[in-house]
């Protein structure tokens, strides 16, 4: 494919031109990495599959908060365009109103078949998304490349697609599957790399066709942008605080928001229980000090809100099937 042809998909914005850095990879893979100081980092790999299909990994360390508001890229013909996301690490919000974003969390794919700028979306902190943009133009231009079946397949769930405008689901373990095969598997050279790459993305656009994308409810629900914003305040006070207890009521009233709202939000942006996180998290931090440090179980237990060591030596063997002393012989 020319790079003529690749533009047709994705274009930086030329603001951001003087800060982009492009080079081949040893597989012979583009890369394209965009540094702007105290903003972010983005790098992206693109990987040209198939004429008209093309996937990009795409990590980003965004040091202030990404909005569509101030794109790094831009589509020249977003009309012929379907772009799936699959969220791999990271948070994001979509707009689906004024003001009411549905928050988008690790492993749910979103689906922007009319990728415009009217639809809001944020992105967060350390993210990685797949990309796989499917141009209907492009396709067309080269149906001789595909077989009658596939070249059918895509025009069908192109049309699905493109009658739902926007479609946001938690993806199965199927997807998952196959993109965590994506990023792991190591073939032997850039040949075989490249068909076993065009393969899972064959399997995945099948899957979304089987998948009866119309048929998925998307009875999400939407929050404000302030409610998402203290919803990650409340997580992060949490993470800093796991020695002292305080009650969510109690939390959520000093920052001022409703303790139902908390709940649901906290578990539509992380996928779990508030309290099952939290209880997870602390044990985690427990795990890391017992295993990276000699301090005593008694002074663990205390760093973790625990002020009985007997109680945490207790909790600790429920969550983890050991006891404390033995976890930390284990990873001696």
């Amino acid at each position: 494919m020319k790079e003529d042809e690749t533009k047709r998909y994705v274009n930086i914005q030329e603001k951001y031109s003087p800060y982009k850095k492009i080079f081949h990879d040893e597989n012979g893979y583009k890369n394209i990495v965009i540094n702007v100081p105290a903003k972010f980092k983005v790098h992206i790999r693109e990987y040209k599959l198939f004429p008209g299909i093309i996937a990009y990994s795409n990590v980003c360390d965004l040091i202030q908060r990404y909005t569509n508001e101030d794109p790094v890229f831009e589509y020249e013909h977003p009309e012929d365009i379907v772009i799936f996301n699959y969220l791999i690490k990271g948070q994001a919000q979509i707009g689906v109103d004024d003001d009411k974003f549905i928050p988008i969390k690790e492993n749910d794919v979103f689906i922007h078949a009319i990728p415009t700028y009217d639809t809001s979306f944020s992105f967060y902190g350390e993210t990685i998304l797949l990309h796989i943009i499917v141009n209907k133009k492009e396709i067309e231009k080269h149906k001789d490349s595909y077989t009658i079946e596939y070249y059918k397949l895509l025009n069908e769930l192109f049309s699905i697609l493109k009658k739902e405008e926007n479609i946001i689901f938690k993806s199965e373990y199927k997807i998952k599957d196959i993109i965590n095969e994506m990023r792991t598997h190591q073939s032997k050279d850039e040949i075989s790399q490249k068909v076993f790459y065009q393969i899972k993305i064959i399997e995945i656009i099948n899957y979304l066709y089987e998948l009866n994308v119309s048929e998925i409810n998307n009875n999400y629900k939407t929050y404000t942008d302030a409610q998402i914003r203290v919803v990650r305040k409340i997580k992060n006070h949490l993470s800093r605080d796991i020695a002292s207890y305080i009650s969510l009521e109690v939390l959520a009233n000093s920052y001022g928001i409703n303790l139902t709202t908390l709940k649901n939000c906290f578990r539509d942006m992380y996928g779990k229980p508030l309290y099952t996180w939290y209880r997870e998290y602390k044990f985690l931090r427990a795990k890391e000090l017992i295993k990276n440090t000699d301090y005593p179980i008694s002074k663990i237990a205390n760093m973790i809100g625990y002020k009985s060591s007997s109680k945490f030596t207790k909790a600790f063997k429920k969550e983890m099937g050991v006891l404390p002393s033995s976890y930390r012989k284990n990873k001696k």
